[in-house]
């Protein structure tokens, strides 16, 4: 797979600590590359997928299922690593689905087996991805910070911290990602349209 050296900055700065180029080049040449199509299933719930996933275009949705009901909670970007912990940790089905946004991604796989045989060779590449998982603690910890409130408290803290969200998926998916129906969704943009 080709090392483009702008998705390498991408990954170097995704989190804080700044691995060496030689260390993300390594990871990258055990990564298998996928294309995704728009709204296209990267790891479906109920399937056991221990792969460890990077995005490298586009966005990806991650949601789980209550009942009948698709909820939405967060979204990966170029450089996001994801994966299913219950697949990956536990070898067990996911609960949780994994899938393209809007526009068709680009996502990279790693065998869950290369990835821990760089996590036991290499020290740098362990504090790299304690990094990594410390920042997605922290991101979902911001979300719940960030995006309360009443329906159009989310709604207007969603355009305000995240506007790459707002611009990128559709209603239906901030609906969820908001915990309101679509309909509800539709009423708060319109009466923000007239304030």
């Amino acid at each position: 797979m080709g090392n483009d050296s702008s998705f390498v900055d991408t990954l170097r700065k995704e989190g804080t600590f700044a691995p060496s180029t030689d260390l993300i080049n390594k990871l990258l040449s055990c990564a298998k590359e996928i294309r995704i199509k728009p709204g296209g299933i990267v790891v479906g719930y109920g399937a056991t997928d221990t792969g460890i996933y990077i995005v490298k275009e586009g966005i990806i949705q991650l949601l789980y299922f209550k009942g009948d009901k698709e909820v939405t909670f967060g979204f990966a970007f170029p450089g996001t690593f994801m994966c299913s912990p219950q697949s990956v940790y536990m070898n067990q089905p996911a609960v949780i689905q994994i899938e393209s946004c809007k526009t068709a991604s680009t996502v990279l796989r790693i065998s869950k087996e290369d990835f821990f045989s760089m996590m036991r060779e290499s020290n740098e590449f362990a504090l790299w991805m304690f990094d990594i998982a410390m920042g997605q603690f922290y991101t979902s910890e911001l979300k719940m910070i960030q995006i309360n409130g009443s329906a159009e408290e989310r709604y207007r803290n969603l355009l305000r911290f995240r506007p790459d969200i707002a611009s990128a998926i559709s209603s239906n998916r901030m609906a969820s990602y908001l915990g309101v129906t679509p309909s509800w969704l539709c009423k708060i943009r319109k009466k923000l349209l007239y304030e």
